[in-house]
């Protein structure tokens, strides 16, 4: 029997935060823009997750990018595995011109995303009415149909590996 994992929809809010945290920190910690105090990098980083968050639409770009971005990670990397497989050396094949390939269509993504999330002739469905919305009730009822635990259970199982491979 498949593991229903349909209830990651449900920590896709939690997952969004946490990716531009990350992403915020790692900008702030690499370009030491504001220095190195830890404290003040993980406050600013919390802060700018917490405003990004807060609009409906920035959660939906995150989202809409995410599955992209990991697509992209996964193609590059069997790209390359199938390159250092095929030749001796990876030198041929980590060019710059690779490189800005891989920028480029980064950005095409991020281009039909934001197309897609903010411009609302090619995204009608995002139109709110009063009165036509499930409540969260209703919502968390149809999560609890088996997608949650299945869910939950593969979160457990990714924290439980990240734990172990970084253990020192």
């Amino acid at each position: 029997m498949a593991l229903d994992i349909s209830g990651l929809n449900f920590f896709m809010p939690i997952f969004s935060f946490l990716f531009v945290f990350v992403v915020v920190y790692a900008l702030l910690f690499k370009t030491k823009v504001l220095g190195e105090n830890q404290f003040v990098l993980s406050l600013i980083s919390f802060i700018v997750a917490i405003i990004f968050m807060s609009f409906s639409s920035l959660e939906l770009y995150v989202q809409t990018i995410l599955p992209w971005f990991v697509v992209l990670a996964v193609v590059v990397f069997l790209v390359l595995l199938i390159a250092g497989l095929s030749t001796k050396s990876l030198d041929k094949m980590m060019t710059p011109t690779f490189a800005w390939i891989v920028v480029g269509v980064l950005i095409v993504i991020f281009l039909i995303a934001a197309v897609k999330v903010f411009n609302p002739v090619f995204h009608p469905d995002l139109v709110i009415t009063s009165g036509q919305g499930t409540s969260m009730i209703e919502q968390l009822r149809g999560y609890a149909s088996g997608g949650v635990v299945g869910s939950i259970l593969l979160l457990v199982i990714a924290g439980i590996v990240a734990w172990v491979v970084t253990k020192k």
